[in-house]
């Protein structure tokens, strides 16, 4: 019985662990939707942002309801002085329930320095108008020594 116990925490942990391992590679977390689609991987490369560049967005979600769409994803990015700037990925189409599905975008990182958020949302094609699934990530563009005067 105790080897039993003692298999089982440990075969916990290792679950624990690759999980923890899978989400460490993921930027951000979720924020709140519809959850009709779930975000099963965010991954941004190359990651940190710098200044005047743009990185890679891959997207991974799975459709939990049948016959359902995206109309558009938005790639809201909001500064320290609450200004937003917005991208926008035109999809318009449908998909299964419980289809996977992958998502790629080039995001283009802001010029000024300072602290961001970028919020990530799913429009749904369906009415009323919903969003279906989001995620958010923060992060700081370092101030460019190379243009710093004195």
């Amino acid at each position: 019985m105790h080897f039993f116990i003692v298999f089982t925490l440990i075969l916990s942990l290792v679950s624990t662990s690759d999980e923890y391992l899978e989400l460490e590679d993921n930027i951000g977390r979720n924020c709140l939707s519809t959850d009709y689609i779930t975000i099963r991987e965010f991954l941004v490369d190359p990651w940190p942002p710098q200044s005047c560049s743009s990185s890679f967005v891959t997207i991974k979600v799975e459709f939990n309801k049948p016959n359902f769409g995206v109309s558009v994803i938005n790639y809201g990015t909001v500064n320290n002085r609450q200004q937003w700037v917005y991208e926008y990925q035109p999809i318009g189409e449908m998909f299964p329930q419980y289809s996977n599905e992958t998502f790629e975008f080039l995001i283009s990182w802001p010029k000024d320095y300072g602290n961001y958020i970028t919020q990530v949302t799913f429009d749904g094609i369906n009415m009323p108008p919903s969003i279906n699934a989001c995620w958010e990530f923060s992060y700081i563009i370092e101030r460019n020594p190379d243009f710093l005067s004195d």
